[in-house]
């Protein structure tokens, strides 16, 4: 393609469904709408992995998080290997990273142009995430759905920070005579569930948002996401039915406070005359699940924490267009490759992603399989998901069944197929598919070595213990609220 200009919008823990050009009537997303009309949705986008620091790794990388052992958010990108904001440096396009990215550190070594980056406190991340067979349960993500609703937080007044220094440089920095990148990473709509009272009062009244039949018969879970529940005490004994839709609410709310960052970026593009000059993609490290199954947050391989947002948008490409073949995070980075008209290297070559553009031309395997992986807290072992057409089986190590959905017929994942016998020939297919990718097995024994291994590089497990989880990164110091 003829290069051009590149415009990375990411956002944190984005569910598309929460999105009105993902068909949700709700929800007051006008500028991601625009985008949208004016440019192609992938519906079947999905992260490799729901969290935060390793989805990010395989952002930047390209590659599968399992592949150089970025297992947990205590294991953060670090330089090691080659990321596309470096080849585009290499080939002389201009970087900057505004924003988060959830990386090791600030230096150009571990990504080019970092401007107030937020990346993993202390060069390593929550240590907790990588503890993943503790006793016991923790109450930290369980409160921050009881404590939703109106207030202010630091990642408010640190997107707006994004948004602006975005807008300034589009205007004022963005170079006219060779094409340049620009990646804008903001932190909402990623709890805390804090909002303005007036966007908050756009949702009311919070009863309209349903309550979902798994809320409150979690038996019919499949028993690893019954654990997961138990041990995050999201539940219906220590969260209510109201407390549950005002959470809803926040998070919807968020959403749109997101949405007009964005519009504040879009529209300073607009004004610097860049449009015509400038492609777009927007897109999210992983989803959230806000109450489907009775879910909430990410970490599970439902559809609202493992499937993600992305747009793609641009003067020479379709608009009003949506793709319904699976797509996956990784597919940026060789994505960013052709935007910018850099062939891909023996080694770029290799990564399993797929330029959007070719899915875009109907040039790719319209049966490709989709591979997501988490090895964090919250399940004592591995759990992966393969996606192949319609059909999502998700595999827990340590238990005797997978799960199987049916996701055109049963987009809400209400019944699970791996129940009925007849579909266990299609569960061995899948089976099959998900090892050639990887050996679940194996990654679960090589993933719990790593951890175990860093938590007795850092005084042990009581020692982790009693730091306790950190529920979201702080901001740079110069964003945090004064007290």
């Amino acid at each position: 393609m003829k290069p051009m200009n590149t415009l990375i919008l990411c956002c944190d823990q984005h569910n598309p469904k929460m999105t009105g050009c993902y068909g949700n009537p709700r929800v007051i997303t006008p500028n991601l709408d625009a985008l949208a009309a004016r440019g192609t949705v992938f519906e079947n986008a999905y992260t490799a992995t729901p969290i935060c620091v390793p989805a990010r790794a395989a952002l930047a990388t390209g590659n599968y998080p399992f592949c150089h052992g970025y297992w947990d958010n205590a294991h953060p990108y670090s330089g090691q290997q080659p990321s596309w904001g470096h080849r585009l440096k290499a080939a002389g396009i201009d970087v900057t990273a505004i924003g988060k990215l959830h990386f090791a550190d600030d230096t150009e070594a571990v990504f080019p142009g970092q401007r107030i980056p937020m990346n993993v406190k202390g060069g390593l991340g929550d240590l907790m995430t990588a503890c993943r067979r503790t006793k016991g349960t923790t109450s930290k993500l369980r409160e921050q759905i009881q404590a939703a609703g109106v207030g202010d937080c630091d990642y408010l007044h640190y997107d707006q920070a994004i948004a602006n220094a975005a807008a300034d440089y589009l205007k004022t920095e963005a170079p006219s005579d060779h094409p340049w990148c620009l990646y804008v990473g903001f932190t909402t709509p990623h709890y805390p569930l804090k909002v303005p009272a007036e966007l908050l009062k756009l949702y009311e009244p919070f009863d309209q948002f349903p309550i979902d039949p798994f809320w409150h018969h979690p038996e019919h879970l499949h028993p690893a996401l019954q654990k997961y529940k138990e041990t995050t005490e999201i539940n219906d004994s220590h969260i209510s039915e109201q407390e549950l839709q005002r959470a809803v609410a926040a998070y919807y709310a968020l959403v749109t406070f997101m949405d007009s960052q964005v519009g504040v970026v879009l529209e300073a593009l607009r004004q610097a005359g860049l449009e015509a000059t400038t492609r777009i993609l927007y897109l999210d490290d992983h989803g959230d699940s806000a109450g489907e199954q009775g879910l909430f947050f990410k970490s599970t391989m439902n559809e609202g924490s493992v499937r993600i947002p992305l747009i793609l948008s641009g003067p020479d490409l379709p608009k009003g267009y949506r793709v319904r073949e699976n797509v996956s995070i990784v597919d940026l980075y060789p994505t960013v490759m052709e935007l910018s008209g850099l062939p891909l290297n023996a080694e770029e070559q290799s990564l399993p992603g797929v330029s959007l553009i070719k899915t875009l031309q109907g040039n790719g395997d319209p049966h490709r399989c989709i591979y997501s992986e988490y090895h964090a807290a919250g399940f004592d072992n591995s759990v992966f998901m393969l996606k192949k057409d319609q059909m999502k089986l998700i595999h827990y190590v340590g238990y005797d069944r997978p799960q199987l959905f049916d996701l055109a017929a049963d987009p809400e994942e209400q019944r699970d197929l791996a129940l009925d016998p007849q579909y266990q020939p299609l569960i061995e297919e899948l089976e099959q598919e998900l090892h050639n990718i990887c050996d679940p097995e194996a990654l679960n024994v090589q993933s719990m070595q790593d951890q175990q291994n860093l938590i007795a590089s850092k005084g042990g497990l009581e020692a982790i213990l009693k730091q306790g989880l950190t529920p979201f990164t702080a901001v740079p110091q110069a964003y945090e609220m004064k007290s």
